[in-house]
Order: structure tokens, then sequence, then C-alpha cells
């Protein structure tokens, strides 16, 4: 009776050696180039927050600090579970915290880099996008295209004059930006109540969130949200600015903000093509995206 044995290939064993001094090799340079990011700016006090609330609040100490700086591509997600504690899932949920805060944006196929901070959107939001796929809120940029007083009739006119006769408001135009498509955004607010967005160079405005700077600048908190909705004609410098034809139908979407015993504090318009993304207005996200996967 024969014995037959099995050989393994000699360089199969080379190829699989080489191929894990290779992975070792390329480990040790990026724990070299990215491995104390999480020792230094982690939580020095013991913390309860949630394990990817604690890795995106690093990874954004870090960036606030320079460690990784505008246009620097972070560590794919695989490296970062190699590079903390963590798993892949929570590595994941943290990213996603970092790309909705608008600290990070990803390139198809290139990776995650970090966002220029003059156009970074920090919260709070009164309106978001959803990607494509669903999965996560859009990177969303700004930018301011004119800034003008002016008169003008209507109910949110008054509301925000507050009866005052003669007027004067300041509309802001902008062109805000999300998962590759444009929105046009009117906003209008009283300039002698709130001077900042005035008196602030137009090009500080660009990436500014307006509703978080006017409640830091004057210590106030918007207490009351109101929005109304309607599919209709866009305006003509909508569709020009966003380059659509006349006339062509999408989403006007009003927002109306108070603070306090409901004083006016702004109001504002999105103009939204019809093939734009979700609009997404609920503060909560993760109990959303838990039901609506559910089978």
């Amino acid at each position: 009776m024969s014995t037959v044995k099995t050989m393994i290939p000699t360089h199969s064993r080379q190829s699989r050696d080489v191929d894990a001094a290779q992975h070792n090799k390329k480990l040790k340079g990026m724990r070299k180039q990215n491995g104390n990011f999480f020792d230094k700016y982690r939580p020095s006090a013991p913390t309860r927050a949630p394990k990817h609330a604690i890795l995106r609040e690093a990874i954004i100490a870090a960036i606030q600090d320079g460690y990784w700086r505008s246009g620097d591509r972070l560590p794919t997600e695989s490296e970062l579970t190699e590079l903390t504690p963590y798993s892949l899932g929570t590595v994941q949920r943290a990213v996603q915290g970092l790309v909705a805060a608008g600290y990070v944006t990803r390139r198809q196929g290139s990776g995650t880099f970090v966002a220029p901070p003059d156009r970074r959107i920090a919260g709070p939001w009164l309106f978001r996008f959803l990607n494509r796929e669903g999965t996560e809120f859009a990177a969303m940029t700004t930018r301011v295209i004119s800034r003008k007083r002016v008169s003008q009739e209507g109910a949110h006119f008054e509301w925000l004059a507050m009866g005052a006769r003669n007027k004067q408001l300041l509309e802001i135009d902008r062109l805000v930006s999300a998962d590759g498509c444009t929105i046009y955004n009117r906003y209008y607010l009283d300039p002698d109540r709130f001077p900042v967005l005035e008196s602030m160079p137009l090009r500080e405005l660009d990436g500014a969130n307006f509703a978080g700077l006017i409640q830091t600048t004057y210590g106030l908190t918007i207490t009351h949200v109101a929005r109304a909705v309607q599919c209709a004609p866009l305006p003509e410098p909508a569709c020009r600015a966003i380059g659509l034809p006349a006339q062509s139908l999408g989403l006007i979407v009003e927002i109306a903000a108070s603070a306090g015993d409901a004083r006016p504090v702004f109001y504002q318009q999105l103009f939204v093509p019809a093939l734009a993304g979700k609009l997404f207005v609920s503060d909560s996200f993760y109990p959303w995206i838990a039901s609506a996967h559910k089978p």
C-alpha cells in the first residue's frame, strides 16, 4: 500500500511569507506615521461617552491641533482599527460622524480627506441632506454670492421687522453644495439686531453656519423652528444660479426660527432641484436609519 504525501509548493510558502512581510512593513510604517494620534488626543479622564464618540472627538482634536491638515488623507477604516482599540463598526460610525460634521470628505476610490476649515460647517443644523445611498449625512459646503439690505412686503418680512415701518432687512444669497447637488438659499434677518452677518468679511461667511454663529455671538438659543414645504416652479434667480432651465420644478422650503418668547431670529428659503438628495430635518439620524433598514 503506497502512501501519498501532499506537498505544499515552496513558491506558495514563499509568496505568503513575502505578503506577510510586506503587510507588517506597511503596518509598521503606518503606525510610525499615525500611531500616536489616539494616545495623544484621546480623553485624558475616564468618560462614559460611546466608543464611536470618543474616537470621533479624538480625530477632531487631532485635526484642530494640526496633526492632520486640510487635504491630508486619513488612515483607512481598516487601518484605524489597527491604530485604535476599536472594532470596524465603531470606526465606521465615528467616520460617519466626521463626514456629517463636515470635518472630512470622502472621495470615491481615493479615501477620506480633511476638509478645508473655511468650508467646514459645524452644527446646529436646521436642514441636512442624506447621501445618495441614504446611509449618512452628505457633507455640505456653502458659498455666498450676494449680501444686501432689502425692503420687501410679505408675512415673513413683517414678522422679522416686528411691526417696524420702513424697515430694511439683510438678505444673504448663497449656494449650498451637498453630495454633488447645488441648492439655492436665501437668508433674511434684522441687521440692526444681529449685525454680525453684515459686518463680517464676505469670504468669512463661506462655510459658516449662520444659526450657530448667531447663537454663539449673541448668547441666545433658538427655541422654535417652523418649516413649510411645497413643490413649485423655482424662481428665475435660483434656476440661473443652479444652472436649470427657467420655471424648473423643485422643492421650496421655508424655515422660520425664533428664540425665547418667540422673538424672530431669521427666515430662510431653500430652492431645491428635483433631483437633489433626500432632505432631512430631524435631529435624530441613526434611529431613523435603523428603523428604515429593518426587514
